[in-house]
């Protein structure tokens, strides 16, 4: 065991990993079957990766590869803090250790909290390098789809949300609900940006645009104009 990770065990409580456990799907089958809990929360993990802001990249490795849920979640934001900093030569090295590691970010928090920060701001500072979303959107691994989608989180908060909805097409016929959510989520923010252009998408693919994702894309809308949508009549 390593120093950062003795050193977030000393934030460990019973109470969160039980509620953990709880909150995240655990059974067999489910998509945090994997997964192991120790109890850290949020504020404790940003303040162990604050303290190991120095750690060499072994070391984060280290700590990513880690069972637990909470070294790995330290790990991912050790490297978004480190990228905030980083000059271009830096982030590029951050970002190809992100995508050779890719399947350390194996649950929905992990990608939440660490694509729309890496990838997500490489491609905003590149757009030429949109093809790292192009291959991660088709991957089998659904963590994967996931890290493309999310990614976009940032350019849709930078008025830019073309990426969003060429990703959320591919996405359509994903048979996981957790893509459905993300896509939701992403075409939502979309929304906030260019609400008409987001709702022609939704009207364009309404046949086939899941349930679950056409309610999270639409949730912030007024409520006569959510409705209507829901029943497919476009007024």
């Amino acid at each position: 065991m390593n120093n950062i990770q003795k050193s977030l065990r000393k934030h460990a409580s019973k109470n969160r990993k039980a509620a953990n456990e709880r909150f995240f799907k655990m059974g067999k089958g489910e998509y945090s079957a994997h997964d192991t809990f120790i109890g850290v929360a949020m504020p404790d993990l940003r303040k162990v990766a604050a303290d190991f802001s120095g750690a060499t990249y072994e070391l984060i490795k280290e700590t990513l590869y880690s069972n637990i849920h909470e070294d790995r979640a330290c790990a991912l934001i050790m490297l978004v803090n480190r990228y905030k900093k980083a000059d271009h030569q830096e982030r590029k090295k951050i970002v190809q250790f992100y995508l050779k590691h890719k399947n350390q970010v194996n649950n929905w928090d992990l990608v939440d909290v660490s694509a729309p920060y890496i990838i997500g701001q490489y491609i905003l500072d590149n757009p030429k390098e949109r093809m790292i979303l192009d291959k991660l959107v088709v991957s089998k691994n659904m963590w994967h789809r996931r890290i493309a989608i999310v990614s976009t989180l940032t350019l849709n908060r930078a008025g830019k949300i073309g990426e969003t909805l060429r990703l959320s097409e591919k996405l359509l016929d994903d048979a996981q609900d957790l893509t459905h959510k993300a896509v939701g989520w992403m075409l939502r923010e979309a929304w906030k940006q260019d609400a008409s252009t987001v709702e022609m998408f939704i009207k364009k693919h309404y046949d086939r645009i899941p349930r679950t994702m056409l309610r999270y894309a639409i949730e912030r809308m007024e409520e006569a104009r959510r409705k209507r949508i829901l029943n497919d009549i476009w007024l």
